[in-house]
């Protein structure tokens, strides 16, 4: 965080600072009570959050705003205790205040599938020239929205956010935070729906990334999406760019095939083609991949340089990782996390690199987050399953043996479908069943580690 003089701040919000404000300076800006110290300011949220000035008072510059009262706050002295009519609004203030302290390019990347990858890409671009501030690996609920913004400071030349999306109103709280220059959604389907009324709900709530731009700036949008494509963009008034198979899109992806977990690709940009190449396998990689280029474009870099830089990226963990497992089989750790979008292009991706000689295996867990799509994702899974070819079905858990169910009713043998609740007893028969060549792909709920120490058991 830039350090900032109490005064300053508190005359942004359009509060009139005491004489024993001037002269403090503030090096932290918290809403978590756990989290006190010296030069700081705390903003209780909530009136529920419980307080008690008797643990504050050995800090001697800790400041709370708050728009209620709180157990002992005669043990504090009366600058520390800033009273506001409003706490969520002097918050916001604060929040817009400092984020405009900084004239750089903020992009928010929100999709179902993809936000993380396509984040990760374009930082590995733009960090050899820049300082990037970006969300950590997944960890994009609201949360770690302060602590992402008081991570900007005068050095920052850029912040990347993912814009998660898991209930109504997500995606304007975090436009509140960071109040991004451009915006770049990835692919958007069935997932955290289990909060919205209905999926076109989700997919608005989504498109509310449009007027969290302000109706302006950069927007860049996979041109292949029916769901992106239903968007009312009547309003915008800033730079829109496509990418995607489309004829018409700007960045248009042509040739695309994978060697050695490597997936090479062609993009037509401007009259150029262009070739790159992205660790990993699967279409959606590619996608990602020209949305990260794309962005960087806008930012000022040669696409050349950007492509180039991209082939030096490192395939992200539980992405469709590659391992080699015991025996000569083969092992695909998609365990990131599963909805049906990255479910399906992981077993479309399977199919793919799979010689004939191999059986292809897959072991599914849950798909969480779904609420009432939830029976009509899961018995599409199991029609997907019938259809593309798919050897042998292990599930694990309650939900997921309706994914075997609906793959029996679609025609798949019920003697290559298998069912486990308990992790020894289907390590046991993994190490009895699994023969050389075989390949074999887990996905699950990321919350389910039972997957994980499945993988390690198995691993050469």
């Amino acid at each position: 965080m830039k350090p900032l003089a109490l005064e300053a701040i508190l005359t942004s919000m359009g509060i009139k600072p005491d004489k024993a404000h001037q002269g403090v300076s503030i090096s932290n800006v918290t809403h978590n009570k756990f989290y006190p110290g010296n030069h700081t300011l705390y903003f209780r949220r909530s009136g529920r959050i419980f307080l008690d000035g008797e643990k504050f008072k050995k800090f001697t510059s800790f400041y709370i705003v708050t728009d209620s009262s709180f157990s002992n706050m005669d043990k504090l002295r009366p600058e520390q205790i800033i009273m506001v009519d409003d706490v969520m609004k002097a918050f916001f203030t604060f929040t817009s205040y400092y984020r405009h302290l900084f004239d750089i390019p903020v992009v928010a990347i929100t999709g179902t599938c993809g936000k993380t990858t396509t984040k990760e890409m374009l930082k590995h671009i733009l960090q050899k020239d820049c300082k990037v501030q970006a969300t950590v690996s997944n960890k994009n609920a609201g949360c770690y929205n302060l602590p992402y913004l008081m991570g900007i400071d005068e050095e920052t030349d850029a912040a990347i956010i993912e814009a998660a999306v898991a209930e109504p109103g997500h995606m304007m709280e975090t436009c509140k935070y960071f109040f991004p220059t451009m915006g770049v959604m990835t692919m958007i389907d069935v997932d955290h729906t289990d909060h919205f009324r209905s999926f076109r709900e989700y997919v608005r709530e989504k498109e509310k990334l449009i007027r969290g731009l302000n109706n302006k700036g950069t927007l860049i949008i996979n041109a292949d999406d029916p769901h992106i494509l239903s968007m009312d963009f009547s309003k915008y008034r800033g730079k829109l760019i496509t990418f995607g198979k489309d004829k018409q899109a700007d960045w248009r992806i042509k040739d695309m095939y994978s060697h050695k977990n490597k997936t090479y690709f062609k993009v037509n940009y401007r009259g150029k083609s262009y070739t790159g190449s992205v660790p990993g396998l699967g279409e959606h990689n590619v996608y990602n991949a020209v949305a990260s280029i794309a962005t960087a474009r806008e930012m000022g870099m040669k696409v050349t340089s950007a492509i180039k830089r991209l082939a030096s990226f490192e395939h992200l963990s539980s992405h469709f990782e590659i391992i080699e497992g015991r025996n000569k089989t083969v092992l695909i750790d998609d365990t990131w996390k599963s909805n049906p979008a990255s479910l399906k292009s992981g077993l479309l991706s399977l199919v793919d690199m799979a010689r004939s000689s191999q059986r292809t295996i897959a072991v599914l867990g849950r798909m969480a987050e779904l609420g009432i799509y939830a029976d009509e994702e899961y018995k599409k899974i199991g029609q997907l399953l019938k259809e593309i070819g798919i050897d042998v079905l292990i599930t694990k858990g309650f939900f997921a043996k309706d994914i075997a169910k609906s793959a029996i009713r679609a025609g798949m043998k019920k003697d290559n479908i298998y069912h486990f609740s308990e992790e020894e007893e289907m390590k046991s028969f993994l190490d009895t069943f699994l023969q050389p060549n075989d390949i074999v792909y887990f996905k699950t709920d990321d919350t389910d580690h039972v997957f994980d120490r499945i993988i390690r058991h198995l691993k050469r």
